[in-house]
């Protein structure tokens, strides 16, 4: 039968790991957009221009 304390502390250090990745991605948010523009550059269209 499975330790229920064991099984709390590992539910427990999943979710504190998620919160601090969360954390740190929040915290660096401006540079990973920067990153993120630079790596998937769209090209710009035309937003329907010629048609009226």
């Amino acid at each position: 039968m499975l330790n229920l304390s064991a099984t709390l502390i590992a539910f427990l250090s999943f979710v504190a790991v998620v919160l601090f990745i969360c954390v740190v991605a929040y915290r660096n948010a401006d540079s990973l957009e920067a990153f993120v523009e630079r790596k998937f550059r769209r090209k710009a269209h035309r937003h329907n221009s010629d048609l009226k």
